[in-house]
């Protein structure tokens, strides 16, 4: 069993816990130096830059489960340095690290693109003890993909090389993997003889980080075997390291021993401590960005507080959820941006390794030849006059070789802003999509989880009241989603356009039967006024989805009792057909976000109908398309808004 902590063996693991500051310290002393920062140790140029390469490494290695994002950037830096200094054993390590933060970060594929490279280098440098450290990682990943087998045999493998090894800080390490391994497969009498063992040597290394995820392990085990006491035991035995750890305790053992408790004190009708534990568990998730807890412990708690009948806190934790769920998507999103770009630059600086490589094997090849020709220079005796034509012609090579340089630079800087228009593309949709479709995406899902979790609470009225509401926020939503894809279809030149010649005067009369129940609940009176057959030549698709939604935005927004005109004529070769409410009006910015890539923040109607703005956006989009334009401004004449399409007659 472990031992009892005391104070001055808190004390040391504080000191454990900054083991990556000591590391950096001791590289300073070792040179005579002291830096007060991390960026000035890195500027020093009497540091050799593998000992900075390897501290990097160390704090990456460090933040993987801590701080991922932080730790992807110290990779990214390693990374960096070891290619200027030609220092592979740091380059795999540096990408090794990076596979555990995108691990860490559900970032699956990345992870394993960024294993295989690192472990391929630690092949080729025949470097053993980087090679099992890659399967440690590599089993990890099958863990979550959850292939058991693939999971058992790499844990075996680096199990096995540091069991021969005889690094008992590795063995602690690898032991408790295969114990949890083992668990995960339902073999619970060897997940229990190797988490026991585990815990006996990290319990003598005074190893508590992986201690407190020993005890997570046996308190799974107990559980499964139906040992609920057993189970608690070890549960508090990891909130117990995990309290004198603080910032440095494992947060993932940690949160899986609070759901944990709360599960089992609920089973003994302690709905208080539970509820403690699940809050508790749930501030450690959201301050870690531990995305993958914040629902489970939501539906938790919610039904915490169905079972306890407190109606009150059950409203107030799902209003809580949804602002939180989104502020959760929103630091998703950002941080998905920031490992993006961390793997765009990682590429970049494998593209220029390999580049370089190419171009040492090149120079290397003109040297062979220069050295062959030298050779045999000397050996048949070549004048003077022969050796200057060989150098002249040397240096001709090296010129185009200077040219075909410059176009391969040329080509480089095209497919750059090639990638900068795709990734502007990408941040333009994902930014319309967070803002548009995931707030109602967020409601439908409280409504289904109030529905299912306080069924029986909620009064047929009520029940009503909330299907109404699902229909409406569903009609809304698909409606949203249809012109999301319609906007990315346009934003990827997918959308085609085939012009004919379109009546005008009988697609709008099918629109106003179309909105004409929409005009009459609102004492609305669409009044179209044009010459007989005026004609447009577009697309009759794309024509008719402009005029409906000109239409149902001046109905949105006109106050009952109103007239909404519609008129046609043409000028020239141009048909202008005109589309004029007597709402409020649009303002300034509106317009300008409608014309730019940033999300709209659109006002009710007058019936407190909802909008994204996206359909304007799409006409704007489909009114360059057919060869024209959509012009919006305020009516000069008085109140409310003034649209004009301008479409090529034929």
């Amino acid at each position: 069993m472990p031992t009892i902590f005391t104070s001055w063996e808190a004390r040391i693991i504080t000191m454990r816990n900054s083991i990556s500051f000591l590391f950096l310290f001791f590289c300073s002393v070792v040179l005579g130096q002291q830096p007060d920062t991390l960026e000035q140790f890195l500027a020093n140029k009497d540091i050799p830059a593998k000992v900075k390469v390897d501290c990097l490494n160390t704090l990456a290695r460090d933040l993987a489960y801590v701080h991922p994002l932080q730790g992807a950037e110290f990779s990214y830096r390693a990374l960096q340095l070891s290619q200027e200094a030609d220092y592979p054993s740091g380059m795999a390590y540096s990408l090794r690290a990076v596979a555990s933060s995108l691990l860490t970060e559900e970032r699956i594929y990345l992870c394993m693109k960024n294993l295989q490279r690192s472990l391929q280098i630690f092949k080729t440098i025949d470097d053993s003890t980087g090679i099992a450290g890659c399967y440690i990682s590599l089993g990890h990943l099958y863990r979550r993909l959850q292939d058991r087998d693939q999971e058992l045999l790499y844990h075996s493998k680096a199990f096995d090389f540091f069991s021969r090894k005889g690094s008992q800080e590795r063995i602690g390490v690898t032991t408790h993997n295969l114990g949890e391994t083992y668990y995960y497969r339902g073999e619970y009498k060897k997940a229990t003889e190797l988490t026991e063992r585990a815990i006996a040597i990290n319990d003598s290394l005074r190893n508590f980080t992986v201690l407190s995820a020993c005890f997570r392990v046996m308190g799974n085990i107990k559980l499964a075997q139906n040992d609920k006491e057993g189970a608690a035991f070890w549960y508090n035995k990891t909130l117990s390291i995990s309290k004198l750890l603080g910032e440095g305790s494992q947060k993932v053992a940690t949160i899986d021993a609070l759901i944990n408790l709360a599960r089992l004190a609920s089973e003994k009708n302690q709905d208080e401590q539970a509820l403690k534990n699940l809050q508790r568990a749930f501030t450690i998730a959201k301050e870690n960005r531990l995305f993958n807890y914040t629902q489970p412990i939501y539906e938790a708690i919610i039904e915490n507080h169905s079972k306890r009948g407190a109606l009150q806190e059950l409203r107030r934790t799902i209003n809580d959820y949804r602002v939180t769920a989104q502020e959760l998507s929103n630091v998703e999103t950002g941080v998905m941006f920031r490992f993006t770009e961390n793997m765009f630059r990682v590429d970049s600086l494998e593209n220029a390794a390999n580049e370089l490589v190419e171009r040492n094997r090149t120079q290397q090849n003109l040297i062979e030849e220069k050295n062959s020709r030298t050779r045999m220079t000397v050996i048949f005796l070549i004048s003077l006059l022969v050796l200057s034509i060989v150098l002249t012609y040397n240096v001709i090579k090296l010129r185009k070789a200077n040219g075909l340089l410059t176009e391969q630079r040329a080509m480089v800087r095209r497919q750059n802003q090639q990638l900068e228009e795709l990734n502007g593309l990408k941040n333009k949709f994902l930014s319309i999509l967070s803002h548009d479709i995931k707030a109602p995406l967020q409601g439908l899902k409280s409504y289904v989880g109030l529905l299912k979790t306080g069924g029986d609470l909620i009064s047929r009225g009520q029940l009503i009241q909330f299907g109404n509401e699902l229909e409406q926020q569903l009609d809304d939503t698909t409606k949203m989603a249809d012109n999301l894809i319609l906007w990315a279809k346009l934003q990827m030149k997918k959308a085609q356009t085939q012009p004919r010649s379109i009546n005008v005067g009988t697609e709008i009369e099918e629109v106003i039967r179309l909105y004409e129940n929409a005009a009459k609940e609102k004492n609305l009176q669409l009044q179209y006024r044009a010459a007989v057959d005026e004609i447009v030549w577009a697309d009759p698709n794309q024509f008719s989805f402009m005029v409906r939604n000109l239409v149902y935005n001046a109905i949105k927004y006109s106050p009952d009792g109103t007239i909404i005109d519609i008129s046609a004529h043409h000028q020239g070769a141009t048909t202008i057909l005109s589309v004029t409410d007597s709402g409020e009006g649009i303002s300034r910015e509106t317009i300008e976000a409608l014309h730019g890539n940033t999300p709209i923040e659109t006002q009710l109607g007058t019936a407190g109908e909802e909008g994204t703005g996206l359909g304007l956006r799409i006409c704007l989009e489909f009114a360059q398309l057919n060869s024209g334009r959509l012009i919006i401004k305020n009516n000069p004449t008085g109140k409310g808004t003034c649209f004009i399409l301008e479409l090529p007659h034929p």
